[in-house]
């Protein structure tokens, strides 16, 4: 299981050698094993000439200990730093393969950003099923069973002309007392389950009717976190509430993605609490500003860091105007820019089809 503290870690990565980074995208809906295969070969002969070591014991492991599970895998690897992680995924991850000073880390950060955390509640007027889903896995599950909502042939409570009711026949008023005090005890145990888990997004399934209910009477801040529902039953298998769920949350977290990047770019342009362009960013994630960097999907700028307090730059002095260090060109400035903000418990998102974002790279919403 992939958590944000794992991430944090590895933002945090601070080693005197080269570390190799490899995503591999295992997923077999996509790619027959032979495929996969063929790509990771593809990927360490990229680096085989620059990290023999690394490369050698990643391929000793997909050859021996390897399990082929999950739809994506993560592998961090550094014989000399004896520094060796291995995160297999739930949901697929792009193939990649880098050689650098710090673990490469936007693969991940991206799928952090769309799959990270959630809870979906399937309700019906006798009860619920909750699942909590981290990185497309489903880690935890929890059900409620309140009281028997009774059905009365021909109308709840409804009586034939001249003969007398029964008075244990259940009414229309006390079936929907029990209906009450089951949406009540629901919401009550989807808000703790929440508190549980803290999720990003909650999703709410079932009978509009009861959903409904369930939603006017949750408090904050979950109430804010619903994004929607799906229809379901609480007898639904744990895969098909999360596939249902997921396309919720991948359409949520689009819409999110494009308010937060409008957010950055009319506060940089406002000259308050934004900045836009690679070297405006870079500038205040040195100096700790970023709180959520917005990068767009596939982008990527050479520039300079420097090799004594890791400042990354677009033009490099003669020497860092912070510590006075040499600078050494990098081929990925955004990169180092993702995992300085991780590091200062920043969030980043990859932004997918953000026009105005496209033609300025990056944007970032600041602290200060």
């Amino acid at each position: 299981m992939f958590s944000r503290d794992d991430l944090q870690q590895l933002a945090e990565y601070q080693g005197q050698h080269a570390i190799l980074s490899l995503t591999l995208n295992v997923d077999p809906t996509r790619r027959t094993k032979d495929e996969y295969r063929l790509a990771l070969r593809h990927l360490l002969h990229s680096v085989q000439d620059r990290a023999n070591g690394d490369a050698a014991l990643i391929e000793r492991f997909f050859e021996s200990e390897y399990d082929w599970s999950g739809r994506g895998l993560a592998i961090f690897s550094s014989q000399k730093e004896n520094f060796w992680k291995v995160y297999s995924l739930a949901v697929p991850i792009v193939d990649s393969i880098v050689l650098g000073p710090k673990p490469y880390l936007t693969p991940l950060a991206n799928l952090w950003d769309v799959y990270g955390r959630f809870v979906v509640g399937l309700i019906d007027k006798q009860g619920a099923r909750f699942i909590f889903v981290q990185m497309g896995e489903v880690i935890d599950g929890e059900g409620i069973l309140g009281e028997e909502v009774r059905r009365v042939k021909s109308g709840a409570g409804s009586t034939q002309t001249g003969r007398r009711r029964n008075p244990d026949e259940p009414t229309d008023r006390h079936q929907n007392e029990v209906i009450k005090r089951n949406m009540k005890d629901t919401t009550q145990a989807l808000q703790q389950f929440c508190e549980k888990h803290t999720p990003r997004y909650v999703v709410l399934g079932g009978n509009t009717e009861v959903v409904n209910e369930v939603r006017a009477h949750l408090g904050q801040p979950w109430v804010e976190r619903v994004i929607g529902a799906i229809a379901g039953d609480v007898s639904d298998s744990d895969q098909v509430i999360r596939d249902r769920a997921l396309k919720v949350v991948e359409e949520a977290e689009l819409k999110r993605e494009f308010g937060l990047a409008e957010a950055a770019i009319t506060a940089a342009a406002k000259n308050s609490h934004g900045a836009t362009r690679i070297d405006r960013v870079l500038t205040a994630a040195h100096a700790g500003q970023v709180q959520t960097l917005l990068v767009a999907e596939g982008y990527k700028s050479e520039g300079y860091r420097c090799q004594q307090c890791g400042y990354v730059t677009m033009v490099p002095g003669a020497q860092c105007q912070f510590c006075g260090g040499a600078f050494e060109r990098i081929s990925d400035a955004v990169e180092a820019t993702i995992s300085k903000v991780l590091e200062q418990g920043g969030r980043v998102d990859i932004v997918h089809g953000h026009t105005a974002l496209n033609e300025l790279g990056v944007a970032a919403l600041l602290r200060y």
